[in-house]
């Protein structure tokens, strides 16, 4: 007989005696991407946001080299030497880690499918450069963006800031929020995005904030006695866009606010130096400073373990933290904290 796979003649039987080929297994449907198109209809692929799904996509692209030859026959090597063409080219540790979980989503896939039995995903070495550290603003900042944000070029710059370093929300979450969906007598956000722990988080808005806040929702264009539209807006009242903002405000902002340098700026790559995301490490420094109590730091952050708040987003090493009881009140430790390092 034929084999199906090797197209060699072979002895009778159920496996190729020469590849080891199942014969009861189409050759075509046995493909990488074959098994990878199947498990983007997988509830675990279609339940994920599009920041989740972008990131598969781009790791998928990394071992798309792979996508014709059937699963069985991919090797372990094969896998590691496509992460070895990564850590050459210079790619992050986390970018290989996100290619390293597609492999062992594929390959998951694969033996629940009955094409393979291993899953070399856990086996595979990861020696891309270790991720760029992030600064958080220091509190010698805050008194700069608070006078930036009383008028000028960049006022609505320094607020937006302001009210990501006292709510932890990330750029793209506080962008999102529309004044259809918030109550102004109620001193509380509500939203979130990129994880289930950070959906629909509360998150109290501080008094240091508050004008702000209420400035941008009542010049919300108002429509049937409700306010449409999204609290902080672009320049043609759309939803702001984070990487403009970022390359066309937040970045030139900190450049004249000294808060970063010009040659962080122009090796952005290698240098540390403060980013958007620095905000939402403030947040948590803070905090943690502030003597926020761990459980009401974790909700308000829109984590589900302490131990990622203090992994990636704690710094200077912070002491174990005390038990509050409510939220707004843990909250106002914050402003108390930042008001005893300067003068408003």
């Amino acid at each position: 007989m034929v084999c199906m796979n090797c197209k060699k003649i072979v002895s009778d039987g159920l496996f190729c005696s020469i590849c080891g080929w199942d014969q009861r297994k189409d050759p075509a449907r046995c493909t990488l991407n074959e098994v990878h198109n199947r498990w983007k209809k997988r509830k675990h692929y279609r339940s994920l946001g599009p920041k989740g799904k972008r990131g598969y996509d781009l790791a998928w692209n990394k071992i798309e080299c792979l996508a014709e030859l059937p699963i069985q026959m991919i090797q372990y090597d094969d896998y590691q030497r496509c992460l070895d063409e990564m850590a050459c080219s210079g790619l992050s540790l986390s970018t290989q880690q996100k290619v390293q979980q597609l492999i062992s989503q594929l390959s998951k896939q694969a033996i629940i499918e009955g094409l393979i039995t291993q899953n070399y995903a856990s086996e595979l070495v990861l020696e891309g450069r270790e991720a760029r550290e992030t600064l958080p603003f220091e509190i010698n900042h805050i008194p700069l963006l608070y006078q930036c944000a009383k008028g000028g070029k960049y006022a609505q710059t320094a607020q937006i800031v302001l009210v990501l370093i006292t709510t932890g929300y990330r750029p793209e979450e506080l962008f999102s929020i529309r004044c259809e969906d918030m109550d102004p007598r109620i001193p509380f956000l509500c939203s979130g995005s990129k994880t289930v722990a950070g959906q629909d988080r509360i998150v109290p808005i501080l008094p240091l904030v508050q004008p702000f806040i209420s400035q941008w929702y009542l010049s919300c264009p108002v429509v049937a006695h409700q306010k449409q539209g999204y609290l902080v807006r672009g320049a043609k009242g759309g939803k702001k866009n984070f990487a403009n903002w970022r390359a066309r405000e937040f970045y030139p902002m900190t450049l004249e606010l000294g808060i970063n340098r010009p040659d962080q700026l122009n090796d952005k790559r290698n240098i540390p130096h403060i980013t958007p995301y620095s905000a939402r490490h403030s947040f948590a420094t803070f905090s943690a400073y502030a003597g926020v109590e761990e459980e009401t730091l974790i909700k308000m952050i829109g984590h589900a373990d302490i131990r990622t708040t203090r992994k990636h987003y704690i710094h200077a090493g912070l002491m174990d933290l005390p038990e509050a009881n409510h939220i707004q009140q843990e909250a106002q430790k914050i402003e108390d904290y930042i008001k005893m390092h300067m003068a408003i």
